[in-house]
């Protein structure tokens, strides 16, 4: 059952909250835990976040590249496929594009400090 208030994006950044204020407290093995965990927190924060537009965008893109439509990881392994056998073009600027677009979509999510 769904609640109304808080989200999971909330209750997870509560919890980030919650270690990042243990973190001075501790030391050597148990601060680097504790950082860790805040980091896959706030990855599993952002993709509840961004997740399913992100992917949408990337289906739809792949969908307009390879000329129809199907689900994402069967058109992503499509476009490897097709770049490695010479098909698909991996300079061309629309593949390019696309490729990049997907990559900071994954980063936006993953580690965002890294665009």
């Amino acid at each position: 059952m769904a609640q109304d208030r808080p989200d999971a994006a909330n209750l997870l950044a509560t919890v980030c909250a919650f270690l990042e204020s243990l973190e001075p407290r501790l030391d050597g093995e148990a601060r680097f835990h504790a950082r860790v965990s805040v980091h896959l927190l706030e990855i599993v924060r952002r993709e509840l976040e961004q997740g399913a537009d992100a992917d949408r965008a990337e289906r739809e893109g792949l969908e307009t590249l390879l000329g129809h439509s199907g689900e994402l990881e069967a058109l992503q392994r499509e476009l490897a496929a097709a770049i490695r056998d010479g098909r698909v073009d991996a300079e061309d600027d629309s593949v390019v594009a696309h490729v990049r677009s997907a990559i900071e979509a994954k980063l936006r999510i993953v580690n965002p400090r890294r665009l």
